[in-house]
Formats: structure tokens, C-alpha cells, sequence
């Protein structure tokens, strides 16, 4: 009995001895692990704390641009304004300058209007024979002026015509004694564009001897 109770507990203590040597094995390897991880800190602690001061140094200027980058764009911004308040104010004298411009040229052709106008009433009072004629040069449609036959002075006289143009030397066609009817025949003639009026004058009737005859289709006695 006591002899299995000494192999047992033999037996025992070689598990524990085992188990204590491969435990301290493990923990040497852990030691040793460590120990090279702490040589490789101390050989790379330097550095890195280089590396991150250079880091933290060039955030820093970064920041310090980024900074003055905003100011520059606060002042261009400033800058674009005033710029941009002036073209605006150019843009808007412009336009003043064109509306005055348009209203001179509005009232310069009104007041010429208005001075054409007036010229027009003055040559047609000064001369009213005419202010025919300067209707129809205005419109540029010329129209003759027809023929007119004067009625006889009296019923029981036969009126007596007397045709003046450029061939019969403005004389008369029959005398004061020797009266006789003429016969007026209608002819259509062809108006003279050129001229806008006609060529025949047909006076009342007069002998060449009658007072007041001027030889010329004119009664100074009458006024006509």
C-alpha cells in the first residue's frame, strides 16, 4: 500500500515539474518577445517623433494658408463688389445717356415737323393760287385742271369766247361789230401730267375794242 501510494505520488510531481518546465518555457519565450519589442521602440521612438513634430508642424502652416487664403477671398470678394456696383452704375448712366438721346431726337423731328407745318400755312397764305399745287407736290399726285366755260352775261346775248394760246398771240377770235355764234365743241384732251394744268383759258366773253380790255384774258374794269 505505501509502496503505490509513493509511485503516485512520484508520478505526481513529474506532471508538476513537466508542466512548470513547459509554463517557464512560454514565459521566457513572452520575455523574450518583449525585449525585442521594446529594443525595436527605442530604435524607431526617435524618428516617429520626428515624423509626427514634422506632421503637426506642417498642419499647422496648412491651417496659417488656409487662413490667409480666406482673408485674400473675404477682400476679393470686396473687390468683385465695388467692380460690379460700378458697372452697374456705367450700365445705368448709359441708359440715361440713350433715353436723352432718344427723347432730343424725338422732340428735334416734332419741332422740324411743326416748322414744316408752318412753312406750309405761311407759303400758302402768301401765296394761295399755288397752295394746289403744294398739296399735290406733297402727295405726288399731279391732276389737271380742267377747262371751264364761263355762262353769258345776259339770255338774250350770245356769249362770245375767245381762245388764247401759245400760236394765236393772245388776239381775239371776232370783234365787237361783227358778232357770230361759235360753235364749242367738246374734245377730250390728255392732261399734262407734267405740268398738273391746263392749257386753255376760256375769259368772258369781250370784244377787243370793250374798255378794259388788256388783250390777255383780264378784265381790269371787274378785276378778273
Amino acid at each position: 500500500m505505501s509502496m503505490a501510494n509513493n509511485s503516485f505520488s512520484m508520478e505526481m510531481s513529474f506532471f508538476r515539474i513537466t508542466y512548470i518546465q513547459e509554463n517557464y518555457s512560454k514565459i521566457r519565450d513572452v520575455e523574450r518577445e518583449l525585449e525585442n519589442l521594446t529594443l525595436e521602440l527605442k530604435l524607431t521612438a526617435g524618428p516617429k517623433k520626428a515624423a509626427l513634430e514634422h506632421l503637426r508642424k506642417k498642419i499647422e502652416i496648412q491651417t496659417e494658408r488656409i487662413h490667409v487664403a480666406k482673408l485674400k477671398e473675404d477682400q476679393a470678394k470686396k473687390v468683385w463688389e465695388v467692380a460690379a456696383q460700378a458697372v452697374r452704375d456705367e450700365e445705368e448712366t448709359k441708359k440715361k445717356l440713350c433715353d436723352d438721346l432718344n427723347q432730343l431726337i424725338q422732340e428735334s423731328t416734332a419741332t422740324q415737323l411743326t416748322r414744316l407745318e408752318e412753312l406750309k400755312r405761311r407759303l400758302t397764305a402768301l401765296n394761295p393760287s399755288r397752295g394746289s399745287s403744294v398739296v399735290h407736290t406733297d402727295s405726288n399726285v399731279p391732276a389737271p385742271q380742267p377747262a371751264q366755260l364761263q355762262p353769258a352775261e345776259s339770255a338774250g346775248k350770245v356769249p362770245e369766247h375767245t381762245l388764247t394760246g401759245p400760236n394765236n398771240g393772245g388776239q381775239p377770235a371776232s370783234d365787237g361789230h361783227n358778232q357770230r355764234p361759235v360753235e364749242v365743241k367738246e374734245k377730250k384732251r390728255t392732261p399734262n401730267l407734267g405740268r398738273g394744268r391746263g392749257n386753255m383759258i376760256l375769259p368772258k366773253g369781250r370784244g377787243a375794242s370793250g374798255p378794259g380790255w388788256t388783250g390777255a384774258g383780264f378784265d381790269v374794269d371787274k378785276g378778273t
